[in-house]
């Protein structure tokens, strides 16, 4: 499926994360990524630029993001911490696999 297809049924898959990037994904939802009531969830709109200009880089873009005021820095020191252990931790259980497993942040 190439993201184009709008008439297939969604289906679930299994994907294979080290705990701490699930700890990762799960604190940002806390903090509000995503609003909504399940089955409504939506990508928080202030997040909305930061994935356009994702997907514009991994098109081969260049972007230049800007922060524009500054949020609690005890949070932002955290979502880093989180951020860079998750990263080592999935690259040391790929590693131990011998072949990708996991993602990273």
């Amino acid at each position: 499926m190439d993201g184009n297809d709008t008439t297939s049924t969604p289906h679930i898959v299994s994907v294979t994360l080290a705990s701490s990037l699930g700890e990762y994904l799960v604190r940002t939802q806390e903090l509000g990524a995503v609003e909504g009531p399940e089955g409504s969830l939506a990508l928080n709109p202030a997040l909305q630029p930061v994935l356009e200009a994702l997907h514009h880089v991994l098109a081969g873009g260049e972007v230049d993001v800007q922060v524009l005021r500054s949020g609690n820095p005890d949070i932002v020191a955290e979502l880093n911490r989180r951020a860079t252990r998750a990263t080592r931790e999935s690259n040391i259980l790929n590693k131990l696999s011998g072949h990708s497993l996991t993602t990273t942040v």
